[in-house]
């Protein structure tokens, strides 16, 4: 067998998550029909993340086994000719057989991007989050501050993940305000009104994260910026026992993007 390494990037929008699914637009689904279409015998595709419903992707990793080897040039033209417009091969590299995507890493970034406009266009809703709320930033960058090192998140996840803890590790955690032109690729992917010129991002590195755990952060910092939770409420919530109800809803995917891996 020949063993690749596919970095991939996708506008999750309308796709039920990356994970193949059967009878359900996923990512993996479209992919593997287009590696169908161009490669023979046997395949197999494996990332390094999943993403959730709506969830976009800057860098997507993905180990890809096939029967015959590949031309790499060539099919990498060939195979974005071939994929849906909201997905995109940037490259494409031989790996070894034992590499694993999942735990080929030692951290991974998430950025979370948002507004607090009145109104947004319909296409800038689809890759940035709206809040429209007046926010203390300083506030929420305190938060931010805290969540660095060893934590239970417990408190801060959706329920539906088996996983044996639910403490994690976060190597940085920042709340900025950004040009999201600079944040996201020049590509026909994302693509936001060239008038939008500043939102605000949720930076945050981790050793794992768990289900939607990113987007319930954000939702608790909202609530933190708007003055609804005092910084030692979020502190116990984040360092004390589990809640049986949380004060918040899970933030859209929308403004949500699985941004790197570091080895």
């Amino acid at each position: 067998m020949n063993y690749y390494k596919a970095i991939i990037q996708y506008d999750g929008t309308n796709y039920f998550g990356f994970q193949w699914q059967k009878g359900i637009d996923t990512v993996q689904n479209d992919l593997n029909l287009a590696l169908g279409k161009i490669l023979s015998g046997k395949i197999s595709t494996m990332s390094a993340s999943r993403t959730d419903t709506g969830v976009h992707a800057i860098e997507q990793i993905v180990k890809l086994t096939t029967e015959y080897e590949i031309e790499s040039d060539l099919f990498l033209i060939q195979l974005n000719q071939i994929l849906p417009l909201q997905i995109r091969c940037v490259s494409l590299m031989p790996c070894e057989g034992p590499y694993q995507p999942t735990t080929g890493h030692k951290s991974k970034e998430y950025r979370y991007l948002f507004t607090t406009r009145l109104k947004m266009t319909c296409n800038d809703q689809k890759f940035i989050s709206n809040h429209p709320y007046q926010l203390d930033l300083e506030l929420m960058k305190e938060c931010a501050r805290m969540m660095v090192g060893q934590h239970d998140f417990r408190n801060f996840c959706s329920a539906g993940s088996n996983v044996k803890t639910t403490i994690r590790e976060i190597l940085f955690c920042e709340v900025s305000e950004v040009n999201p032109h600079t944040v996201l690729p020049q590509s026909d992917l994302f693509i936001i009104h060239p008038d939008l010129r500043q939102c605000y991002q949720l930076r945050i590195e981790g050793t794992g994260f768990l289900k939607q755990m990113v987007r319930h952060l954000v939702s608790a910092l909202w609530l933190v910026g708007r003055g609804k939770l005092s910084l030692d409420q979020f502190s116990y919530i984040l360092n004390g026992p589990q809640k049986t109800k949380r004060l918040w809803k899970v933030a859209s995917p929308r403004g949500l993007y699985l941004y790197k891996f570091k080895s």
